[in-house]
């Protein structure tokens, strides 16, 4: 294979591991997002007043 043909491959590679990963931190986030305040906080999470969940005071 040639080297301009490797460099694009890995490139899509790399595209696709980081896609996969964006779909899968949503579906993660929209299911937590149905706990309960008190699950959150269980869990080390808390529920912002506008809805986003936080972590330890910070936006994941």
């Amino acid at each position: 294979m040639n080297p301009t043909l490797e460099s694009i491959s890995a490139a899509m590679s790399g595209l696709a591991l980081r896609t996969s990963a964006v779909v899968e931190r949503r579906r993660i986030l929209r299911r937590v997002a149905r706990f309960s305040d008190h699950r959150l906080h269980d869990i080390g999470l808390e529920r912002d007043w506008d809805g986003s969940i936080l972590r330890n005071g910070r936006a994941i």
